[in-house]
């Protein structure tokens, strides 16, 4: 005790802060361990009932993306058998047109393949007349200047003669 003494302390004075300490935790204990056990009670369940919220939304959110994500599926596969079904309506569109234009051409073709052979024949025909007109006018030429009146009766009779026969 000498020691103690010695480094000035009294053990009085060790008591009384003993005691006034004891007194200190006392007080506290019935005046704010009670509060402030409840105040960390009431953040803790605060805390614990935030985590299950947070937890309930995070589960309605991920219902909410399933569902979307079935409805996007859904709509993917209403979108492309539309587009199935347009894809294969134009191609029916097509070969309807195609086989229309096909036999429009073959009337085309057909239309201009009677005007072609009536324009030849009637080309031809004239030809032939004014050919024909030329080369009676090239043998009245020559008949009348410079073949003898015999060689032509002698001819015109072989002519009559061959013609008539067949």
């Amino acid at each position: 005790m000498q020691g103690l003494q010695s480094l000035g302390i009294d053990l009085a004075s060790l008591l009384i802060y003993a005691v006034n300490f004891g007194l200190l935790v006392g007080v506290t204990y019935v005046f704010f361990y009670k509060k402030i056990v409840s105040a960390m009670d009431e953040r803790r369940e605060n805390i614990t009932s935030r985590l299950e919220q947070a937890e309930k939304i995070k589960l309605e959110f991920q219902e909410k993306l399933s569902e979307m994500e079935a409805a996007k599926k859904a709509k993917e596969a209403e979108l492309n058998a539309e587009l199935d079904k347009m894809k294969s309506f134009i191609a029916d569109k097509k070969k309807a047109l195609v086989a229309e234009m096909e036999s429009e051409r073959a009337a085309m073709l057909e239309k201009t393949s009677k005007e072609i052979e009536e324009r030849k024949e009637k080309l031809v025909s004239e030809v032939e007349k004014e050919l024909l007109n030329v080369v009676q006018k090239i043998v009245l030429e020559v008949v009348e200047n410079r073949v003898p009146a015999e060689a032509i009766k002698s001819s015109v009779d072989d002519a009559w003669k061959n013609y008539s026969m067949k």
